[in-house]
């Protein structure tokens, strides 16, 4: 369960804008879908978090949900 806790944790960073891509058309469900595809790249590390591109509450964000960023 933790695996999945992580990626829905990671999946609302993205919904909020923190990081990664939100998509801005399309229904919620979809919007929700890409965020959890991207969540789960971010998870795997196969999409890679750059510090330098977070705004401040991004960072706060990740820092806070201990995510792994480089």
């Amino acid at each position: 369960m933790n695996r999945i806790l992580k990626i829905d944790t990671i999946a609302r960073g993205v919904m909020a804008g923190y990081y990664g891509c939100k998509q801005k058309c399309g229904t919620e469900f979809q919007k929700w879908t890409h965020a959890v595809l991207q969540a789960d790249e971010i998870y795997k590390g196969d999409l890679v978090i750059d510090s330098n591109e977070l705004s401040n509450e991004g960072l706060k964000y990740v820092e806070d949900n201990k995510i792994q960023i480089v």
